[in-house]
């Protein structure tokens, strides 16, 4: 099972081996050779068919619109990682060791993430095995089954992974930048969830079924099959296993965070070894495609944080400032979230200067200072990016779950990708004009205990849980 993943695709390795500027400006083919096919269920459920070639394998995905954001009432953040883990633990009909059983002897890679916007089940199998698969995963989604006792024992298992992760201090910084930028938002928790909350896990057994039923629901989930499958075959197939699967998914109140006017800090003091750190995140809006905004970003985040860039030439290559910079490119989020960039110190440099170092990077994109040909060079790359990203059927599924996730549309992989075809040098430079200003700059540092400034806090997950004014 795996540990909760941010699905960033950072700017740092956006060269990807590639020179910028080795494109040709042709036309791009489209992300995926061919175009999903769409059919829904009188419950609710979709279904999505991606024909792939790719003989005798299928990559068979389910989305659940579900994660971290939903978490609304306070004192139960986590629950929808804790799902991440829960739904491995069987049904009466086909109990967890079964369930592991029949999965291997399917042949099937099976396992699921978690992010603050949704919750993603991935499983690849050997396309004879795709008929068994959907009446296990079927069965798994309506009729989850645990006892007090496995519910109990698997809140230890979250525990001690969130142990683990604590250990790092990117972790603790990036619980303090998203308790920083979001005082009302759920976004200010981490998809973990706060360590108070899941130390309390184990008495909310009751609570966790309600949590099933409010959203693994049919009409919040998404079967994605991807690969050497027949649509019809597979649709009446799903139609049987899934039709009569009721519910309907709750609609939590999430609060919206206010405008940030002015910017944010927050010093923290590491007490085991590691360089000093800098997380310097920016307050940008919901992830769209009605505007170039999303699109836009994307290109800035290449433009002024790449290993191509000017910044990380001159700070990590040329001077050695800096052991490491990127950017969380490709973090997008359904409700307004932060631009981020992550700086690992060397000798020489302080917080300070790494933090005016990129505010001029971005300031420099503001005012239409990078030269047009680089920025054509860099929406070319990114246009070309997606589509040979895409080399597998869990590739293709993964893509299109993504972008779905975050708009409900199973085509919006490949409107993104048209977007970037529209961005404009104009574009690029409104964006870090508007979002990517002082004033909606919230930034967490990090350093050894030793040389911490006056006033830092210890990077310890045993701060309190801030208890938020949350809509229920």
């Amino acid at each position: 099972m795996s540990q909760p993943r941010r699905l960033r695709a950072r700017a740092a390795g956006l060269a990807l081996g590639l020179a910028l500027g080795a494109f040709a400006p042709a036309a791009v083919a489209q992300v995926l050779p061919h175009e999903p096919a769409v059919d829904r269920l009188p419950n609710g459920l979709t279904v999505v068919t991606i024909p792939y070639d790719s003989p005798g394998i299928v990559a068979y995905f389910t989305l659940v619109r579900t994660g971290a954001r939903d978490e609304v009432e306070a004192g139960h953040s986590g629950f929808a990682h804790l799902f991440e883990h829960m739904m491995f633990r069987g049904t009466r009909a086909l109990p967890a060791h079964e369930y592991e059983h029949r999965m291997q002897h399917l042949g099937a890679d099976n396992n699921a993430f978690t992010t603050e916007d949704f919750t993603l089940y991935t499983v690849t199998v050997p396309t004879g095995g795709v008929g068994d698969l959907i009446g296990i995963e079927a069965d798994r989604f309506r009729n989850l089954f645990y006892a007090q006792q496995a519910f109990q024992t698997e809140t230890r298992a979250v525990l001690g992974e969130y142990n683990k992760n604590a250990a790092s201090p990117v972790h603790q910084m990036w619980e303090s930048l998203s308790e920083l930028a979001f005082g009302r938002h759920t976004y200010g928790h981490t998809t973990m969830g706060y360590l108070a909350d899941i130390q309390a896990m184990p008495r909310y057994y009751v609570y966790s079924q309600q949590f099933f039923r409010r959203f693994y629901t049919p009409d919040n989930c998404t079967v994605i099959a991807a690969g050497d499958v027949d649509r019809a075959a597979l649709l009446a197939q799903v139609t049987a296993q899934y039709g009569a699967w009721q519910g309907r998914r709750a609609t939590p109140v999430i609060p919206a965070e206010p405008e940030q006017t002015a910017p944010r800090s927050r010093a923290l003091a590491w007490q085991g070894t590691s360089p000093p750190r800098a997380l310097v995140g920016y307050r940008i809006p919901a992830f769209s495609l009605d505007t170039a905004d999303s699109a836009a970003l994307e290109v800035v985040h290449a433009l002024a944080f790449s290993e191509s860039s000017d910044l990380y030439q001159r700070l990590v290559v040329r001077e050695s400032k800096l052991l490491g910079l990127e950017s969380w490119a490709g973090d997008f989020h359904r409700d307004p979230g932060l631009f981020v960039v992550e700086a690992t110190l060397g000798e020489g440099i302080t917080h300070d200067e790494v933090i005016a170092a990129v505010d001029a990077e971005l300031a420099k994109v503001a005012r239409g200072e990078v030269p047009a040909a680089r920025i054509a060079d860099v929406i070319s790359h990114l246009r070309y990016r997606l589509p040979l990203s895409v080399e597998t059927p869990s590739d293709a599924a993964q893509t299109v779950a993504r972008f779905m996730a975050l708009t409900g549309d199973a085509m919006a992989y490949q409107r993104y990708h048209d977007r970037l075809t529209s961005v404009t040098a104009d574009d690029v430079a409104r964006v870090a004009r508007t979002y990517l200003t002082a004033a909606r700059r919230n930034v967490v540092t990090l350093s050894p205990a030793a040389s911490a400034p006056a006033g830092a806090v210890p990077a310890s997950p045993n701060r309190p849980a801030p208890r938020l004014r949350r809509t229920p």
